[in-house]
């Protein structure tokens, strides 16, 4: 049997007084439905003592009160004591699409309660109702950063969006994950939180929304819940959150999206804190906007979720180069072999920018190996060339995954993020070592290029962001925040991470890594 959201505004309870009587309480009804079609019914309890309520009783305001049908159920009840019922439906006409706004009332109570209607062209598609709208309709003042529907899946922030964070429990007793609209494709679909671990995200369902049934579940607010429930303890574990749809997961972390999800959109949650219709915040709640598809509107699976507070993952993040000096790494040069480097190939300048003038072959390597992670980076290319390499791409290069006994020398056995003028994000592997990518394993040879599907890449003198991350044996280069290549089955896992010199002048900086 179906349930209704618990703690959702489906079930409004308005506690007011008779006439004579202040009234304590008021409430408001949000319903949706597609232009021309009736919206389910919401029942609104109405506390009003030895009030003699009649249907005409009712009364019926605003610009749109011709959209709304309000009835009283039961009106000769026999206990006074009982609360007065109002039944609210939203029937938007052929012609009306967007918000409509009315209130009613009801003759012998002081109370007043507001109505929101929300009306779709129809299911799906272009039909939908924008993020924005939906945000307005729920009462709610936050910036989105757009209004249409379609928007971008870049992983930049828009307008108010929380920057990427993990959560933990706010206070005392439970999280709340409420379903506050859906507009997807129709199937039930399964949500809930997630822990990580070192085998990777682990599931807690929480509960499974309904498929369509008199009414369209996926594509309307408060959507039914088909079994489970909306609460849940993760105790003082932190937590990100997810939903299963038939052809992917999606995670609130970008991390596990590009590493489980690599053909999915990366940056698939958007998370805004809540502010009410005045623009004050709600402490410890947030909305959690989904995009399943990738046309950016993030209105696929929405949830208000409570009692939480972020932990930002930045702060999981380490400086692997710190700026001043080169502590945790060491410089190798073909020529002169491990810590020589007299003629200053790689130094530190101002503003913590690692200068690498590429006058010889050589390295920037960590004394520490790391096991699965998230490397960060940025880099732009320099003007100098030299030869033999003076007339060709500017080449550079990101060796991860570098065994701890691997003699220095050019290049150790690794797996290489390609740093290369119209390169970027290429698979080299180097020493012997495989992968597989679209189910294809490289044959082991001294090194293997296997280029990216994709372009992100900057123009050359720009800054450019590079991410790798290697998991279990699963590598993924992203590009300016656009998964480029992905292989699967690599044969290092884990290991020490270079910086290349290859006869080009190029600058790093921002260098950060997150153990997974």
């Amino acid at each position: 049997m179906k349930k209704l959201i618990p703690g959702a505004l489906l079930i409004l309870i308005a506690t007011v007084g008779i006439a004579q009587t202040k009234s304590v309480s008021k409430s408001s009804v949000i319903l949706s439905a597609i232009k021309g079609m009736a919206s389910r019914l919401d029942t609104t309890l109405i506390m009003a003592p030895n009030t003699k309520a009649k249907p005409q009783d009712i009364r019926l305001s605003g610009k749109d009160a011709g959209f709304f049908k309000v009835t009283l159920s039961a009106p000769n009840r026999s206990n006074k004591k009982d609360p007065l019922q109002l039944i609210v439906v939203f029937m938007p006409v052929e012609t009306f699409v967007g918000l409509a706004k009315a209130s009613v009332s009801l003759k012998g109570t002081d109370v007043t309660i507001s109505l929101t209607g929300l009306s779709t062209k129809g299911l799906e598609g272009e039909n939908e109702a924008p993020l924005a709208q939906i945000v307005q309709a729920l009462g709610y003042v936050i910036d989105l950063g757009w209004t249409t529907l379609p928007n971008n899946t870049l992983p930049a922030l828009q307008g108010e969006e929380l920057a990427p964070a993990l959560f933990r429990k706010a206070g005392s007793g439970s999280v709340e994950m409420i379903p506050v609209a859906r507009y997807s494709p129709d199937f039930a679909l399964n949500f809930g939180y997630y822990t990580n671990t070192r085998t990777g995200p682990f599931h807690h369902q929480a509960g499974i929304l309904a498929e369509a049934d008199r009414y369209p579940q996926h594509q309307m607010l408060f959507p039914d819940i088909a079994s489970g429930q909306t609460s849940f303890d993760p105790g003082n574990e932190s937590f990100g959150f997810y939903a299963i749809s038939p052809t992917h997961t999606v995670y609130s972390e970008d991390v596990w999206n590009m590493l489980l999800q690599p053909k999915h959109v990366s940056h698939a949650v958007r998370i805004f804190p809540v502010k009410d219709n005045n623009g004050a915040s709600i402490s410890n709640s947030y909305l959690v906007c989904m995009e399943e598809a990738s046309n950016g509107d993030y209105n696929d699976y929405v949830f208000l979720v409570k009692n939480v507070q972020p932990v930002p993952v930045d702060k999981s993040f380490v400086q692997l180069l710190n700026g001043k000096d080169f502590t945790g790494w060491y410089t190798f040069v073909d020529s002169k072999g491990k810590n020589n480097d007299p003629d200053h190939i790689f130094t530190m300048e101002p503003g913590g920018v690692l200068h690498d003038t590429g006058k010889e072959v050589g390295y920037l390597m960590t004394e520490k190996s790391f096991d699965n992670y998230h490397l960060k980076l940025q880099f732009k290319w320099g003007e100098k060339r030299w030869p033999p390499r003076d007339t060709v791409k500017r080449d550079s290069g990101i060796c991860y995954n570098v065994p701890a006994d691997e003699p220095d020398h050019v290049w150790p056995q690794s797996i290489e993020c390609q740093i290369q003028e119209g390169d970027v994000g290429d698979f080299w592997l180097v020493g012997y070592s495989t992968i597989q990518v679209d189910g294809k394993q490289n044959s082991p040879t001294r090194s293997r290029r296997i280029t990216k599907p994709k372009d992100a890449e900057r123009p050359t003198g720009e800054w450019n962001t590079v991410e790798v991350i290697s998991f279990n044996g699963k590598c993924v280069h992203v590009v300016n925040g656009v998964v480029v290549n992905y292989g699967e089955n690599a044969s290092l896992v884990g290991g020490k991470i270079l910086l290349q010199s290859e006869y080009a002048e190029v600058y790093y900086r921002e260098v950060w890594l997150r153990e997974l």
